[in-house]
């Protein structure tokens, strides 16, 4: 298990790495030349199951922007993925892997529903609503901080230790709608509806505050990342751990500070999640979200609008899903395998640009 973890470490580390040696126009191209290379083959595919490759593209990919309302839809699906991919982001630009935003969005959304459904939380009307993001950015950030801890005291890979903190933290979440939190006054496994939900900001149409929570996230991201020095230390970490601890950068104190800074935007996921498409605290909320996020972020490059990008096109993927499976008969399970094929295509041109350097420099290193 140790050694598992250890080299899928080690593949996360050179990825980070040769993320960090790129140009940003370099990182478009192989982004841009990754989902158009994935496309082509799943036409082929698609080809070979007797179906026109242009009928399920139009379903898959034009049809969620086809009205407002489903616009809408596929906006409630790209808050979490994008708040999620912020949050990993943040983690894997010091070369530390956060793989437990399931388990940080369902805590935050316990947190967000724990304010939301208490009698101080009615009697506060609408100011319940940060107060609840108060308290799922903290039960976020306390989640993955054990994560940090245990890496920071034990070594530990932070790999399984996020991956198994989910585990516990869905379990966690099925108790609270089973019992704590259960509405009283239901007859399924959920909380009572929050006291106060995100406006929604447009009149036919589900998309809602959340929508400005994410573009705020990623604006966070780019300025504490690039313009702080918070960030320029975790940027040399991920670059270089030797050189970062012969600068004098604590190593353990940054990596147990990103993982809490990441699970804060994780956990305020949750807290959309509840606040502003679901009202109230349900088994499954976090769905695949954050894993969805890891690929966001891996895809985007941890560039802020590479993410944010990236967070639009999974999103987009999800919402025309269903549409395709219902008007063509493929598989929503289809858009798993185009994602494959997006990750794959990106680790071969981060390699291949990588390894398209190394002559440069030993050029340069001769003379």
């Amino acid at each position: 298990m140790n050694a598992f973890g250890a080299r899928i470490d080690d593949t996360i580390r050179n990825f980070s790495s040769r993320m960090a040696r790129q140009s940003v126009g370099r990182k478009a191209a192989i982004f841009l030349l990754s989902v158009l290379g994935a496309l082509a083959i799943g036409a082929v595919f698609l080809a070979v199951l007797k179906v026109n490759p242009l009928t399920a593209y139009y379903y898959l990919l034009i049809r969620p922007f086809g009205s407002f309302n489903s616009i809408g839809e596929m906006s409630i699906k790209l808050v979490p993925i994008l708040l999620v991919g912020v949050g990993v982001s943040f983690t894997f630009s010091a070369k530390l892997s956060n793989l437990g935003g399931e388990g940080q969005m369902c805590l935050g959304a316990v947190g967000m529903t724990i304010v939301g459904t208490s009698a101080w939380g009615a009697a506060l009307g609408g100011w319940s609503i940060p107060l609840g993001m108060l308290a799922a950015a903290l039960f976020g950030a306390v989640w993955a901080g054990i994560a940090g801890l245990v890496k920071t005291c034990f070594h530990a890979s932070e790999i399984i230790t996020t991956l198994l903190l989910n585990y516990i933290a869905v379990q966690f979440l099925s108790y609270c709608v089973y019992y704590p939190l259960r509405d009283p006054g239901g007859n399924i496994p959920q909380s009572a509806k929050v006291a106060a939900v995100l406006p929604k900001l447009f009149s036919g149409s589900r998309m809602n505050a959340g929508f400005l929570i994410a573009l705020a996230a990623v604006v966070i991201y780019a300025v504490v990342i690039r313009r702080t020095p918070f960030g320029y230390r975790l940027r040399v970490l991920g670059g270089s751990v030797p050189a970062a601890e012969y600068g004098g950068i604590r190593r353990g104190k940054y990596y147990l500070l990103a993982m809490m800074l990441s699970g804060v935007f994780t956990g305020i996921a949750g807290a959309v999640e509840v606040a502003g498409t679901q009202t109230r605290l349900l088994e499954g909320l976090a769905g695949s979200y954050g894993f969805d996020g890891v690929v966001a972020a891996l895809l985007g490059m941890l560039h802020p609008l590479g993410v944010a990008a990236a967070s639009v096109l999974l999103a987009v993927l999800s919402a025309g899903a269903e549409t395709m499976q219902v008007k063509t008969g493929v598989s929503s399970l289809f858009v798993n395998v185009l994602e494959a094929l997006i990750v794959l295509f990106i680790l071969l041109g981060m390699s291949y640009a990588s390894e398209k350097k190394k002559p440069v420099r030993e050029k340069e290193g001769a003379k």
